[in-house]
């Protein structure tokens, strides 16, 4: 079994740094043998079978796109004369462009930045399509096929050549949709999702087994993002756990650092196991719940999703001696791991006993008078729309990176309880406690995997 396990592992390393040598590097990071080894391979193909399962487009979409190799060369001839005639004057829109944007932020002007950046992204747009050749009326896209072995931007050389169309195709209508997503007055939800589609339409449709490339997986973290204010949250919650999951798998092939949390990718996702609990929730309100809870399974499937709770890196090792090999999940409270029967037995007669049981918290919440005016504000806080009318507002409190509520309030009691448990809460004025809005991060490293059950959890009677 260890020798097959091996050379399973061997296979991956070749696949991955494109070569023999195991240490060779790929994007940012060097990867040893020992290092790669603890990559289990199953829980690698179970994500990449779940992001091609659910990465699809809408076919409309696509079928108004063809690749530059599959159209005549007479086309293609004169699609790529178009791109050297108007190239240089692109090149220089953008550049001038990005000039003018800076120096409105520069000196505060966010508003006209954003007004600005929609202009300029829509004519751009609207130019290149009126000087473009296309093929049977579909856009030609000039990016190779082979795309995502690139480790690069999609915009750069190394992947575009000299002059690409698609340079400035991509980019301005990845640029429209994060406008659009976060333009203040002017933020259309819809727009944003149109551009997000068209600029992932323009790439060559994922192959089973492909990792998505970085770019493609930022510009889909905005699809989701505009699927959430849409409040399609069985769509939105699905647009989060993909990217999740292309996350583990970028990170797995060097692409990306999960602990960086200035990398752009992660600091867009660092807060999403939160957006994923809320919308877990909402789904149950849609749905007619009055008391929306999750269940024991249903909690611990997310926590190992989203690697937080018991399943965050902190808190895998044996709660008696700290050992991280061989764990198994205490079957009495599922908040305990041990790695032997001996070290169960002795953690119990010490303390685990008085702490094991059903219930994950116990005790009252105190914080200061504004901290609990702030949390019962946002507990009592509705959204505006039919699909929500009677809705719950949510109060996530952080204690770390193994341990939070997610407090809601019971219409028909007046109760506040966790919705992680169904367990009744008081809360009073006293000492301070962190909130969610002061205490940031912790939660970027997602090294679950999806669960083999829908994500949307059943309703309770």
């Amino acid at each position: 079994m260890a020798t097959d396990f091996k050379e399973i592992m061997e296979v991956l390393m070749k696949v991955v740094n494109g070569g023999e040598n195991p240490t060779e590097t790929i994007g940012h990071d060097t990867w040893l043998p020992e290092k790669r080894a603890k990559y289990n391979a199953k829980r690698r193909q179970k994500d990449l079978d779940f992001v091609y399962s659910n990465w699809g487009l809408p076919q409309e979409k696509l079928e108004t796109k063809i690749n530059i190799a599959d159209v005549p060369a007479k086309v293609a001839k004169k699609h790529k004369r178009a791109v050297a005639v108007h190239g240089y004057e692109w090149a220089r829109m953008d550049k001038e462009y990005s000039v003018k944007v800076k120096e409105m932020e520069s000196r505060g002007s966010l508003a006209e930045a954003v007004s600005y950046s929609i202009a300029h992204g829509t004519s751009t747009l609207e130019q290149m399509q009126q000087v473009l050749p296309t093929y049977q009326s579909r856009t030609i896209v000039d990016i190779p096929p082979d795309f995502r072995k690139f480790s690069s931007r999609i915009c750069e050389r190394e992947i575009s050549g000299n002059c690409s169309a698609l340079n400035y195709l991509f980019r301005n209508n990845y640029y429209l949709a994060s406008y659009y997503n976060y333009a203040g007055e002017r933020t259309d939800d819809e727009l944003s999702l149109h551009h997000v589609n068209e600029a992932l339409s323009l790439l060559p449709t994922l192959q089973r087994g492909e990792v998505p490339h970085y770019d493609e997986v930022l510009v889909r973290t905005i699809r989701a993002l505009a699927t959430y204010c849409m409040k399609d949250f069985e769509a939105a919650l699905m647009e989060y756990r993909v990217c999740i999951a292309a996350i583990r798998l970028l990170h797995h092939e060097g692409r990306i650092d999960m602990s960086d949390a200035t990398d752009k990718l992660m600091n867009t996702v660092n807060l999403w196991p939160h957006s994923i609990l809320r919308m877990t929730i909402r789904i149950k309100i849609q749905n007619g719940v009055s008391r929306p809870y999750l269940t024991k399974e249903e909690y611990l499937d997310l926590m190992k999703e989203n690697a937080y709770g018991i399943y965050s890196p902190s808190s895998q090792k044996c709660f008696h001696c700290g050992n991280t090999e061989k764990l198994l999940l205490c079957c009495g409270c599922s908040n305990a791991w041990y790695c032997s029967k001996s070290c169960a037995t002795k953690e119990w007669k010490i303390d685990h006993k008085r702490r094991c049981g059903s219930k994950r918290y116990t005790g009252t919440v105190t914080m200061t008078a504004s901290c609990l005016q702030e949390v019962l504000d946002e507990i009592e806080s509705k959204d505006v729309g039919p699909e929500t009318v009677n809705s719950l507002g949510m109060s996530i409190l952080n204690f770390g990176d193994r341990d939070f509520l997610v407090l809601c309030k019971d219409p028909s009691s007046g109760e506040i309880f966790d919705a992680l448990t169904d367990e009744t809460i008081e809360m009073q004025e006293g000492a301070p406690l962190p909130t969610l809005k002061s205490k940031l991060g912790g939660y970027h490293v997602f090294s679950g995997v999806p669960s083999n059950k829908s994500s949307q959890a059943e309703s309770q009677e």
